[in-house]
C-alpha cells in the first residue's frame, strides 16, 4: 500500500471512528420524555423527603410535649393533695404558688401541641399525597427507562459491529501510521485527518481553515510521506 492509499484508508477509518463517537454520543443523549420524567420522580422524591424530615420533627416534639404534660399532670396530683393536707396558710400558699406554676406550664404545653396536633395531621395529608403522586408517576418512569434501556443496548449492539468493521480496516493500514493517526485524534476533538482544500489562493487545512504554505501544499499532493499540518498538527491528505 503507497502513501497515498494508505492516507485514503486512513480517512476512512477516521469516519468509523467518527460514526462511532456519534453512536456513544447518542447512548448517552436522554430522550426528553425521559429527562422530564427523571425530574419529575426527583422533584417528588425531594418533596417527599422533606415532608417527612417535617413530620418526624413536630411529632418527636408532639412526644416531647406530651411526656412533659403526663408528668405535669403527677406533679400537679400530688401538689394538689399536699395542699389539701396542708396545716397552716402559710403552708397553703406555697402549694398555691407551685400548684400556679405547674398550671402554666402545662395550660402552655397543651396551648402548643394542639396546632401541633393539627399540622400533624396536615403533613401526614402531604406524605400521603406525595406518595399517591409516586404511585401514579412510576409506572411511566419505568417504562421510559425500559425503552431507553432498549434503545442503549440496540446502539450497543450497532458500535460493536461498527467496531468490528473499524478494527478489520485499521488492520489494513500500517500500524505506525494508525499509531500516529490515533495520537492526533486524541488531542484534536476526534479529527486526527484533515483533507486539504484547493482555493483561489492556494490551499487550505480543512481541519482548521488555515493557509498552507505551498512546500507543505506540495508534499501533501506528491504523496510520498505524511505531512502534518503546521497549525493543527493533523495529518494532511489530498482527497480523492
Amino acid at each position: 500500500m503507497n502513501g497515498s492509499d494508505a492516507l485514503a484508508e486512513l480517512f476512512r477509518l477516521q469516519e468509523k471512528d467518527l460514526e462511532l463517537d456519534r453512536i456513544r454520543e447518542e447512548q448517552g443523549n436522554l430522550p426528553e420524555d425521559l429527562k422530564a420524567a427523571r425530574a419529575r420522580w426527583q422533584s417528588l422524591e425531594a418533596e417527599l423527603a422533606k415532608h417527612q424530615g417535617d413530620l418526624r420533627e413536630q411529632e418527636m416534639e408532639y412526644r416531647q410535649n406530651e411526656a412533659e404534660i403526663a408528668d405535669l399532670k403527677e406533679k400537679l396530683g400530688r401538689a394538689k393533695e399536699a395542699q389539701r393536707q396542708a396545716q397552716g396558710a402559710r403552708e397553703q400558699t406555697q402549694y398555691e404558688n407551685v400548684i400556679q406554676q405547674l398550671t402554666g406550664r402545662y395550660e402552655e404545653l397543651e396551648g402548643l401541641n394542639e396546632p401541633k396536633f393539627e399540622e400533624i395531621s396536615r403533613l401526614e395529608g402531604e406524605v400521603e399525597r406525595v406518595k399517591a403522586l409516586m404511585a401514579e408517576a412510576k409506572p411511566k418512569l419505568e417504562e421510559l427507562e425500559a425503552a431507553n434501556a432498549a434503545r442503549v443496548e440496540a446502539l450497543e449492539a450497532s458500535y460493536q459491529g461498527k467496531l468490528a468493521e473499524r478494527n478489520a480496516l485499521a488492520a489494513t493500514i500500517p500500524a505506525n501510521l494508525v499509531k500516529e493517526y490515533e495520537a492526533v485524534r486524541k488531542s484534536r476533538r476526534g479529527q486526527g485527518v484533515a483533507k486539504v482544500a484547493r482555493t483561489g489562493s492556494g490551499y487550505r487545512c480543512m481541519g482548521c481553515n488555515v493557509q498552507l504554505p505551498m512546500n507543505i501544499a506540495q508534499k501533501v499532493y506528491q504523496g510520498n510521506q505524511i505531512v502534518r499540518c503546521p497549525s493543527c498538527g493533523r495529518i494532511m491528505w489530498k482527497g480523492e
